[in-house]
């Protein structure tokens, strides 16, 4: 029985000491957290020690006392990169901040496709008129010039102009005093309105929001607003509630822990830096209006969007209106670029998407209430649309590990 044991026990697998230097990153670093956290239980090899409760130190890694970091946002940065490059331990940067070059590996969002993505949102609303508020250029910082790049170039690619808003303040506080939100007022009064406006995040979006009703701007019938980050309590304290652009926090982690692990055994992994797409936008009510002309064709897609749930044909849409089907059609066609039975099948597959993130219904349930007469229907078009079936497509969504 001892030698048993022995054996047993001379057959383990070497256990790896992972250091975390992490500070709070609102919800992309909790959903990070807890990937890494899934990826590190599954391996059964991995010992995380956490920086922020004192149990590693950069001395730790500079002593060569870890066998692999993972870090973002932490205030003693220069230190922290400093030990890693004395000790040359394997290291992944997740915090997608602006001067860390030293670690071979990086895994951060990929701001610029927000920026892609609030414009496709304002543009299916029929905007013509677009702004943009960031940060001063004394910030610097890498994120949010993607952000506004992305937002900017996607808009100008077809023909609109960005207004963009930046100011004068040299520091976070700043941004909250008195001269600088003036001057952010001023602003807001004068964009052609109604004007759809992308805020870098969701903090300066509640601004945005409560400087609105303080001049006696509607949101969202004036100026719709989007930030950026879903950060919970920010977005649904607001009045109005506001809709915001989610960071793939869960990808982020699960894909650092992944590089981590091929560092730690010797592979090669990506010398440029892996980007990860934002989630599905959350919609809420600081962006729920049309801004299209054409009051006809504003009623049909408030119709599409409130009876989405169930099976709706044109002949339901055209039931409910004093117009033409062929007059409707092509004023449709030539506002929005898709045709009604078009913006019928894009509904029900977003809100498709949505079930199948937000609740746990068996696919039959989630084709019933979301306007597919049958399973095999929604499966055949959930497919089509997103080239993956809607059981692929939650196990992605949903595992905290999952691939790309």
């Amino acid at each position: 029985m001892r030698k048993a044991a022995k054996i047993k026990r001379t057959g383990r697998k070497a256990r790896r000491r992972v250091a975390l230097f992490l500070e709070d990153m609102g919800p992309y670093g909790e959903h990070s957290l807890r990937a890494i956290a899934h990826f590190a239980r599954s391996r059964g090899t991995w010992r995380v020690d956490m920086a922020n409760f004192g149990e590693v130190t950069t001395e730790d890694i500079a002593a060569g006392k870890v066998d692999g970091v993972i870090f973002g946002k932490w205030e003693a940065l220069p230190a922290l990169l400093e030990a890693i490059n004395h000790s040359g331990v394997p290291a992944v940067d997740i915090s997608g901040g602006d001067d860390v070059q030293s670690p071979p590996a990086r895994v951060m969002p990929d701001d610029r496709a927000v920026g892609l993505l609030a414009a496709e949102h304002f543009l299916a609303r029929g905007f013509a008129h677009f702004a943009y508020y960031g940060l001063p250029d004394e910030f610097n910082h890498r994120w949010e010039k993607a952000r506004r790049d992305g937002f900017r170039d996607s808009l100008a690619s077809r023909g609109f102009s960005t207004d963009c808003f930046k100011g004068s303040a040299r520091g976070w506080n700043e941004l909250h005093d008195s001269v600088h939100l003036a001057a952010l007022s001023r602003w807001l009064i004068k964009l052609p309105k109604p004007c759809a406006v992308l805020a870098c995040i969701d903090a300066l979006a509640y601004e945005l929001l409560r400087l609105s009703r303080e001049s006696g701007i509607a949101v969202p019938e004036e100026v719709s607003v989007c930030g950026v980050d879903n950060r919970l309590w920010i977005c649904m304290l607001a009045n109005p509630t506001i809709t915001s652009i989610p960071l793939d926090g869960a990808q982020a982690g699960a894909r650092s822990a992944q590089v981590l692990a091929k560092l730690m055994a010797g592979r090669a992994v990506p010398q440029k830096p892996i980007l990860i797409a934002p989630l599905p936008i959350e919609q809420r009510e600081s962006t729920d209006v049309y801004a299209y002309h054409d009051a006809d064709v504003v009623e049909a897609l408030y119709y599409i969007r409130d009876h989405c749930n169930r099976p709706i044909t044109v002949a339901d849409i055209i039931g409910t209106m004093p117009v033409s089907r062929r007059s409707l059609e092509m004023r449709f066609k030539s506002l929005t670029g898709q045709t009604l039975q078009t913006e019928i099948w894009r509904a029900h597959l977003d809100r498709a998407k949505g079930l199948l993130l937000e609740t746990d219904y068996s696919i039959n349930d989630v084709a019933e209430n979301s306007g597919f007469r049958t399973a095999a229907t929604f499966n055949v078009m959930f497919r089509r649309a997103f080239s993956k079936t809607p059981t692929e497509f939650r196990r992605q969504a949903k595992l905290p590990n999952r691939q790309p």
